[in-house]
């Protein structure tokens, strides 16, 4: 036990010098007070999770697999190009902004994965078959998933930069991070997860000070562009 705390502890220190070290436009948000631990390996609530990733893939019709397989292959800001309609190297304002959240969940994900160490579905149960090839070996990175908190992450601070599309833009990430199931790679609680602890990330990039101005300088640029008033 003692070994296991003393690890977790590491693991949110390494994370609060990266931090610093890196300069990113966010204060310290303490993962242990935004999600729970991940349910234990072999629980009903995992084996559950297991029959849902089952029934998904199941039922899923090839355009929503196609989508699922677009969304692993894709982590940027460019998920949401439907939604918003944009040319975002034309944006430079807006493209730096979402360049300082993509810094923020780089550094991020791996080391809240560290903290948990939770295999990933197909260790469950290898009848699980993935949407892409994934390594050999034992991957313990599946909590929480990192899809989902960079959906949440872009999703929020979007949703606040164009609040009329706020809606559609927030059903994107949701979509973004249940594909996640679909595609074998997450448990349900793993997109549970990443949905809050990628809010709480956008939250608090939103209150920092630094971060903020550029939001300001984004969605000035946004307007101008016509694609929020």
């Amino acid at each position: 036990m003692k070994r296991v705390l003393a690890g977790v502890l590491g693991a949110l220190l390494s994370c609060t010098a990266f931090a610093a070290e890196a300069d990113l436009w966010i204060d310290p948000v303490d993962v242990a007070k935004v999600v729970p631990s991940p349910p234990a390996q072999g629980s009903r609530i995992e084996q559950e999770e297991i029959v849902e990733i089952h029934r998904a893939q199941s039922a899923a019709l090839p355009p929503a697999k196609a989508l699922a397989q677009h969304d692993n292959d894709i982590e940027n800001p460019t998920i949401f190009s439907d939604v918003i309609g944009w040319d975002l190297p034309k944006l430079p304002k807006t493209k730096f902004l979402m360049s300082k959240i993509m810094e923020v969940d780089r550094a991020e994900s791996d080391r809240v994965k560290a903290v948990f160490h939770r295999p990933r579905p197909w260790m469950a149960d290898p009848r699980i078959q993935t949407c892409a090839p994934h390594r050999d070996g034992p991957q313990l990175n599946s909590y929480p998933s990192g899809h989902a908190m960079l959906g949440y992450e872009l999703g929020v601070v979007l949703a606040s930069l164009i609040p009329e599309k706020a809606p559609a833009i927030m059903a994107r990430a949701g979509l973004y991070g249940e594909n996640r199931i679909l595609c074998g790679f997450h448990f349900r609680s793993d997109v549970t997860a990443g949905r809050q602890y990628g809010t709480a990330l956008a939250q608090a990039m939103l209150k920092h000070p630094r971060f903020h101005a550029a939001f300001l300088d984004a969605r000035s640029e946004l307007i101008a562009a016509g694609l929020t008033r």
